[in-house]
């Protein structure tokens, strides 16, 4: 199983009715490694369920996490749906 970062869309309906819509990076892990992860359909995925932290041991760390993060940017957004 392969895996990157990916920006993500999120919907939610309020109380009161509204929606509520937000962006967020997630790790999105594909079922096949063959999987061309720019056209990838949602069901063919899996994601961590809250949005990633960047989190390391040193700046060398930080700054790889953020640069895989980066390239989430240049790919398309996956539309989870409602939740």
């Amino acid at each position: 199983m392969s895996w990157n970062y990916r920006v993500m869309k999120h919907r939610k309906i309020m109380k009161d009715g509204t929606a509520e819509e937000w962006l967020a990076i997630h790790e999105v892990h594909y079922r096949s490694k063959e999987v061309d992860d720019l056209t990838v359909p949602v069901d063919e995925i899996g994601w961590s369920g809250e949005p990633t932290t960047v989190i390391g041991d040193d700046i060398a760390d930080l700054r790889s996490v953020l640069e895989m993060m980066l390239k989430a940017l240049d790919k398309p957004i996956i539309d989870v749906g409602l939740e």
